[in-house]
């Protein structure tokens, strides 16, 4: 059973004072160079260095050292810290570990792996800082969910339906080796459940290797169960087709056949984070137009979970292999925390800093 308090979700790092848990993955830029990571704000102490596993923790000294002006960490000769080259990045056409394949070269691939291999690879740091992020912030949005956040406030519960792909149904999240944490969806419905008291419920329809196709199939399945909230959660796969009005037009019908039949249903559409943007098959120019898409549908019962955007200001400050599971298109626990905080902003009150 994963423990929420360890989670910090309620503590979304733009609230900035403490950074929870951030993701790290140390990447030796050339053989002269010590391996390290960047940080996101400059950092007043680190409080903690563990491995993503949390069974390791780190020393100063010993492990690591910590560049605040950087911001960035830096691992000292003989650290416990595992990293990898920067050349181990990118392998031969048909490597193992590999996928197809870097910009504009057909011959190089990109380091790749589902299951945990990146996990064990990652390290969270916990520090104090200043700083402030200056980068997305998502807002409450309880003024266009009415229905969801009356029944959660007033104490009867919710259900919830997702429909998504491989990331919502928890794509290299933990799961089964420590510490043992579920895809952003229940995330969300364990720390609802916390705030609001009531019992919510959910049901999570996500498929892997899905887009936006797939939830107009499973929509008739998703009206039945009568959810009050519903999760829709493409884009991932579907950028590649470079046709964000097409993309537009079947999330429009995933929502016009669930409240066909259960109209009372409110949702949230969750923008996709970005691909590694150095992976040709998913190309960096659409994550844009697909979120702004979404952002055409919402209004009054519909809400954006702008999960792109916020990605994108992280890789402006930090590297992709910081917050992908795979190294091309999966959320690691870090991303999925994210996701869940994203979406937490729109339903629960005090997650936004003030002005």
């Amino acid at each position: 059973m994963i423990d929420l308090e360890k989670l910090h979700l309620l503590e979304p790092f733009w609230k900035a004072g403490t950074v929870h848990r951030e993701g790290l993955f140390f990447i030796q830029e050339a053989d002269d160079q010590p391996p390290s990571a960047r940080l996101l704000l400059a950092p007043d102490k680190v409080v903690e260095l563990a491995s993503a596993t949390g069974e390791v923790l780190y020393e100063p000294g010993r492990d690591y050292q910590v560049d605040s002006a950087g911001p960035r960490v830096t691992l000292t000769p003989g650290s416990r810290i595992p990293f990898r080259r920067r050349a181990d990045m990118y392998l031969p056409k048909g490597s193992p570990n590999s996928i197809p394949h870097l910009v504009g070269d057909e011959n190089t691939h990109l380091y790749f792996s589902e299951g945990h291999a990146f996990h064990f690879l990652q390290a969270e740091a916990t520090y104090t800082t200043c700083a402030r992020w200056e980068g997305f912030v998502p807002r409450y949005a309880g003024g266009d969910l009415p229905r969801t956040l009356g029944k959660l406030g007033g104490g009867l519960g919710l259900s919830m339906a997702v429909v998504g792909d491989s990331i919502s149904a928890g794509g290299n999240a933990s799961l089964d080796v420590p510490p043992f944490m579920p895809a952003f969806p229940e995330l969300v419905r364990l720390v609802l459940t916390k705030v609001y008291g009531g019992p919510v419920e959910l049901v999570n329809l996500a498929k892997g290797g899905t887009g936006a196709g797939y939830g107009v199939e499973v929509a008739p399945q998703v009206a039945a169960l009568r959810p009050d909230l519903v999760f829709i959660a493409f884009g991932m796969n579907d950028v590649g087709g470079r046709k964000s009005e097409g993309y537009r037009k079947r999330v429009a019908q995933i929502m016009q056949i669930v409240q066909s039949g259960s109209p009372q249903a409110e949702f949230i559409l969750v923008a996709t984070m970005r691909a590694n943007p150095q992976w040709a098959l998913s190309p960096a120019d659409q994550f844009a137009p697909y979120r702004d898409a979404l952002a055409g549908l919402c209004g009054p019962g519909a809400v954006l979970a702008n999960v792109t955007s916020l990605w994108t200001d992280l890789l402006a400050r930090k590297n992709y292999h910081d917050l992908t599971g795979n190294g091309v298109n999966h959320a690691n626990d870090y991303g999925h925390r994210l996701y869940a905080q994203v979406i937490l902003s729109l339903l629960v009150q005090g997650l936004t800093p003030k002005p």
